[in-house]
């Protein structure tokens, strides 16, 4: 797809997994490439208007901004950034923290290109302490509670 093409729906979906063996959070974020490219390098088009993958550390920085997770005092959880690649048209990204305990009465905050696109849905699917969880984003919304 190239940039400037218009998608039906703008979307994208987090799956957050925590696994106590190892204390560790991993969060993958499936995002349109071609919406989330044009908003990591501000609508600058490669030659031939071709959807090229933003560097990782401009991707850091934009997903550092937007999508947050905190423990259930209220302290941000640290994510590390641990890459990105492409699949079509998705870009699946990679990030993941050392955590002491379940993510469980914290906080999410997932605000990927909500400031561009009026319409744009995130989805956070959570799996920890043999539960799921699903929680809807739309622009404006902050944080939302994890059960």
């Amino acid at each position: 797809m190239l940039l400037g093409e218009a998608h039906p729906l703008h979307s994208s979906v987090a799956q957050l997994t925590w696994d106590p063996a190892t204390r560790v959070i991993q969060v993958g974020v499936r995002v349109f490439a071609d919406d989330f490219a044009s908003v990591v390098t501000r609508g600058v088009p490669a030659s031939g208007g071709a959807v090229v993958v933003p560097p990782d550390s401009a991707m850091q920085r934009y997903v550092g901004a937007r999508f947050a997770l905190a423990d259930r005092t209220g302290r941000p959880i640290a994510l590390r950034w641990c890459g990105a690649r492409r699949e079509g048209d998705v870009l699946l990204l990679c990030l993941r923290a050392a955590a002491s305990a379940s993510p469980a009465g914290g906080r999410v905050r997932h605000a990927l290109l909500t400031e561009v696109f009026s319409d744009q849905v995130n989805v956070v699917q959570a799996s920890y302490d043999g539960r799921r969880e699903t929680v809807l984003f739309t622009p404006g919304d902050g944080a939302k509670p994890l059960r």
